[in-house]
């Protein structure tokens, strides 16, 4: 803070004019003389503020040798004023004021049917954002009455006396004017909350935690800043049939043992609808049959797809009648060890361990 700008003095103004711009400012000022006054009870502490270092000869040397850097308290400042003064200063030399903020990046989750990531889809969102105020036009002053001139720089945004960074006037920031009664739409924060419907466009073969970016739909910044990008983040919802892998998918094929010794034909599921495969005979559990092309898109390689992976299970029945146990007792007098070769491998090791 600028204590001299301020009071509305020259830094070689002598303690007589100080006290003389301090009562009058005071006075003015003063939270009795209005009650429910935001702005002028902001402008009293400023006030009081300076004319507590000004109003000192000491602490006035201390803060004429210091400049932003001085502390009443003495303490040195910390890394991060250092940098808030210096990013201050810059934005000064460079015209940007603390009015003219960009507006903030925004994120929002967007959950897609696996069907949909075939074609792509084109999706309405609704997104909370925050927007330029309606009725003060982020300002955020009232618009009737809402604002006055400044009177550190008389209404012209600049600095008075020599500096070494920033020209603007301190305590309006370089607009001219100063906020005497918020607008009571924003409450003087210059936006406010709004809700708005936007399509976006999902594209082929897209996968979850996939952003998209669409410009411009983030927050509006403040002044001339520039709005805040939507961020969508992508969930492909989970599948009753399918899993992913990248561009291919796997999906469980339990068949009956029937199917898996005789070989058989049976529908299966596809991203498309279903479609007929032979299962051949002598079919184990575990066992990958591949349907080429039945996958998803593969990025930046148009026309293919993966492919589908079906991964037979053998499904055995939980609980079988008399005449069901009869008949496998018969086939297994009917079958010998050369039909069960695995096990037969097996049994043999089991038998060499002792």
């Amino acid at each position: 803070m600028d204590y001299y700008n301020v009071l509305g003095v020259k830094k070689t103004a002598d303690q007589d004019e100080l006290k003389r711009a301090y009562r009058k400012l005071a006075m003015k000022y003063h939270p009795d003389r209005n009650p429910e006054d935001v702005e002028a009870e902001r402008r009293f502490h400023e006030i009081a503020e300076a004319w507590e270092v000004l109003g000192d000869p000491q602490k006035r040397a201390q803060y004429d040798k210091l400049g932003p850097f001085f502390k009443a308290n003495g303490q040195p400042p910390t890394p991060e004023e250092l940098g808030e003064y210096f990013t201050d200063a810059i934005g000064g030399i460079f015209g940007r004021s603390k009015d003219n903020q960009p507006g903030e990046d925004l994120r929002f989750t967007l959950t897609v049917e696996l069907e949909e990531t075939l074609e792509g889809v084109d999706k309405e969102i609704a997104v909370p954002r925050q927007v330029t105020c309606t009725r003060c036009g982020g300002v955020g002053a009232d618009p009737e009455g809402g604002r006055h001139d400044c009177e550190s720089c008389a209404g012209t945004g600049k600095a008075s006396g020599r500096r070494l960074f920033r020209q603007t006037c301190a305590r309006c920031d370089g607009r001219g004017w100063v906020t005497v009664k918020k607008c009571e739409n924003c409450d003087g924060s210059c936006r406010m909350g709004s809700e708005e419907h936007l399509k976006v466009k999902v594209p082929r073969g897209v996968a979850t935690g996939q952003k998209l970016k669409v410009r411009g739909k983030g927050s509006d910044g403040l002044g001339d800043g520039a709005p805040g990008d939507l961020y969508v983040i992508v969930n492909v919802a989970e599948h009753a049939l399918f899993a992913r892998r990248g561009p291919d998918l796997t999906c469980e094929l339990p068949i009956t043992f029937n199917e898996a010794a005789l070989g058989a034909e049976v529908r299966v599921p596809t991203l498309e609808g279903s479609t007929t495969i032979r299962i051949p005979p002598g079919t184990s559990s575990g066992k990958i049959l591949r349907l080429s092309g039945q996958g998803l898109p593969i990025p930046k390689k148009k026309g293919k797809r993966g492919d589908l992976h079906l991964q037979v299970t053998v499904e055995i029945p939980a609980t079988l009648s008399t005449e069901q146990k009869a008949a496998l007792e018969r086939f297994a007098e009917l079958t010998d060890a050369d039909a069960h070769p695995r096990r037969a491998d097996f049994d043999r090791a089991v038998s060499q361990r002792g």
